[in-house]
């Protein structure tokens, strides 16, 4: 689906993505795991062209109209009612009225904001917010969503309902690209993992492999994986 070639990015003289190369393939779920500044942020911006970079970023036949994105902080509009900041995103896609509302309709139901639809943003809580913020990158039906840490700060009952749902998604045959640094939302999320550290892919793999790779034991869990990585990266 796409294909990473010796991406970089540099801010000034600070490296925040090194030589990144890889293939993300069709219908799978990708977690990209790493620390605060490890380069998570800045290779989705890459992907996403809100970035310059240099190297080569090949989309074979997905068009940007095909990629959801869900950032991190929420591009919701506060003055609007839930129904007017979907209607919003879809007019950006140029949905048509029918499809929009279908579509609008459908995800308000399946997040539970269909009786706050008219409600103005700024006076949803911070779970609504980020419902909104998730359902505004689905509104035109993407083959490719990305999404950026999209839980940070939320009570623990939305954390887990967006989480199912994503889950949902990829197992419906949506590709998902998941940057977090919670681990156990990318071992719930996600069978293809992606270790950065310090704008460096340093490790991927199908979590189980990833597991025997690394030596650990079979109970052992990604946090385990992760924090023998940077000791290994480190030294």
């Amino acid at each position: 689906m796409i294909s990473l070639k010796n991406v970089s990015k540099s801010y000034k003289k600070n490296l925040a993505l090194v030589n990144f190369s890889y293939d993300f393939t069709c219908n799978s779920g990708y977690g990209i795991l790493g620390v605060n500044g490890a380069g998570k942020s800045t290779l989705i911006g890459c992907i996403t062209k809100n970035l310059s970079y240099t190297g080569e970023i090949d989309y074979e036949d997905l068009k940007m109209t095909d990629i959801g994105y869900v950032p991190q902080e929420l591009a919701i509009y506060p003055d609007l009612s839930v129904i007017d900041n979907l209607n919003f995103f879809a007019s950006v896609y140029k949905l048509d009225r029918e499809r929009a509302n279908k579509m609008a309709n459908e995800l308000m139901q399946r997040v539970d904001l269909i009786d706050k639809k008219d409600e103005l943003t700024r006076n949803l809580s911070g779970g609504m917010k980020r419902k909104l913020n998730l359902i505004t990158g689905l509104i035109h039906e993407p083959k490719l969503l990305i999404c950026d840490e999209v839980c940070v700060g939320i009570d623990p009952i939305s954390r887990m309902e967006i989480l199912e749902y994503i889950k949902e998604l990829i197992d419906s045959g949506i590709t998902v690209l998941y940057t977090s640094h919670y681990l156990d939302e990318v071992e719930f999320l996600c069978d293809k993992i992606l270790f950065i550290n310090e704008g460096r892919l340093i490790l991927e793999g199908d979590k189980g492999d990833l597991i025997e790779r690394i030596g650990q034991k079979k109970e052992s869990n990604l946090s385990d994986i992760y924090m023998k990585l940077l000791r290994k990266d480190g030294e």
